[in-house]
């Protein structure tokens, strides 16, 4: 890591000098501001400058270019901190850049750094970089800087960028054992398929004998299999790209993600899922601020799934031309009608915020139990189907030697 002298005046006024090790020589600064220096001229060691370089040059190859959700949100938090404490925004900007350990992420937030300093807005400066802040966080401080309340939506936003996060985690802890378990299925199945049906079978031609039917039908499956795996698997791949290619076209695409909310069991699961993040979002962007309809519309950008994102655009049209949000909410089956009466409830009130919170606990709260519905509706008929198939097999395989046995004792007596 590159090595930089300073000379700076401390907290008392006194001229000191030093060294810092930092990436770049902003870093070094903000490193030496958060310690209270001020009146600071840095110059590059000599000494370290080699081995500085070799150092930045080899963490430039290994660096990776994502930034994911997690580190957004500390940086949020880190922000909102130091705004709240009175640093302006481009030294905020600047001292968390020196902070971040993604040296990518820390080369964008240097770069926002100096897109401030030459006269744009944060929200105009982070909207440069979709990838890392997406229109809810850049919609968002742009309404905390016109409203002067920058620190609190930015510590909004660390709060929804934490509860996605944990809820993304949920899901994905609900699905590993599933995934594993089905994982395993396939593996069993081709083992018993090209391997195990075909030691058997030479088995069986040894001794000559007539192979019951379940065996047969078995050892059937196991040559179709064998034979034409080249086709089968020609077959896969060109369904997926068909499958690729329509679900690339609008009604494609639309018909697949209708057809979340009608597999049963899943459908309830989906739905709590899907209105989890909606109004998540939605209620984050009520509290910093945003109209609602501009709310829906950010929001609904968030999801997914494009037969949801039509019906909350029907909605947000809906509430232009002057209808009730709870009214138009009502005329779709997907809200459940306890949703759309707490809805109905902040509009009187004129408290949606309020009311998009409890919405909000009360889909993290189904989406817990859902989350233990995952393992608890997939996992049993993975193991089933698992034990089904393996037992089929056993009893095919083993029914001839039993059969042979059996004649082996008869002949005997």
């Amino acid at each position: 890591m590159p090595k930089f002298r300073y000379k700076a005046s401390n907290s008392l006024g006194v001229m000191v000098s030093g060294s810092v090790n930092s990436e770049t020589e902003n870093g070094a600064i903000a490193e030496l501001r958060m310690k209270g220096y001020s009146n600071i001229e840095i110059n590059k060691s000599a000494f370290g400058g080699f081995f500085g370089d070799l150092d930045a040059k080899l963490q430039k190859m290994t660096s990776s270019t994502k930034v994911s959700m997690q580190e957004t949100a500390i940086v949020s938090r880190q922000l909102s901190t130091l705004v709240n404490a009175g640093v302006n925004v481009l030294e905020a900007v600047s001292d968390v850049a020196a902070m971040v350990q993604n040296a990518y992420f820390s080369s964008v937030l240097l770069k926002i750094a100096e897109d401030v300093k030459g006269g744009s807005t944060l929200s105009e400066a982070l909207s440069n970089y979709k990838k890392i802040f997406d229109n809810t966080f850049t919609s968002m401080v742009a309404v905390g800087e016109k409203s002067g309340k920058l620190a609190k939506v930015l510590a909004d936003l660390a709060e929804h960028l934490e509860n996605s996060v944990k809820l993304r985690r949920k899901i994905k802890s609900a699905m590993s054992y599933p995934i594993f378990v089905g994982g395993f299925f396939i593996v069993v199945f081709i083992g018993i398929v090209f391997i195990l049906i075909p030691k058997f079978e030479d088995m069986f031609a040894s001794f000559g004998a007539e192979l019951p039917l379940p065996t047969q039908m078995v050892v059937n499956v196991s040559h179709f299999c064998v034979d034409h795996v080249l086709i089968l698997i020609l077959f896969l791949i060109v369904l997926y790209i068909a499958f690729k290619l329509w679900t690339r076209t609008p009604n494609g695409l639309l018909m697949w993600h209708k057809f979340f909310f009608k597999i049963p069991k899943f459908a309830p699961i989906y739905t709590k899922m899907i209105f989890a993040n909606f109004f998540q979002t939605l209620s984050t962007l009520i509290k910093s601020g945003v109209d609602i309809v501009s709310s829906i519309q950010i929001a609904s950008s968030t999801l997914n799934n494009t037969y949801v994102r039509l019906i909350l655009e029907d909605i947000r049209e809906s509430i232009i031309a002057g209808e009730l949000f709870s009214a138009r909410m009502d005329k779709y089956e997907l809200f459940p009608k306890m949703i759309v009466r707490m809805t109905a409830v902040g509009e009187k009130t004129g408290q949606m915020d309020e009311m998009f919170d409890k919405i909000t606990d009360y889909y993290n709260d189904e989406v817990d139990a859902a989350v233990a519905t995952i393992s608890a509706v997939i996992e049993p008929v993975l193991i089933v189907g698992l034990g089904f198939m393996v037992g089929i097999c056993v009893i095919a395989l083993y029914l001839p030697i039993f059969n042979m046995a059996n004649a082996m004792v008869n002949q005997e007596t």
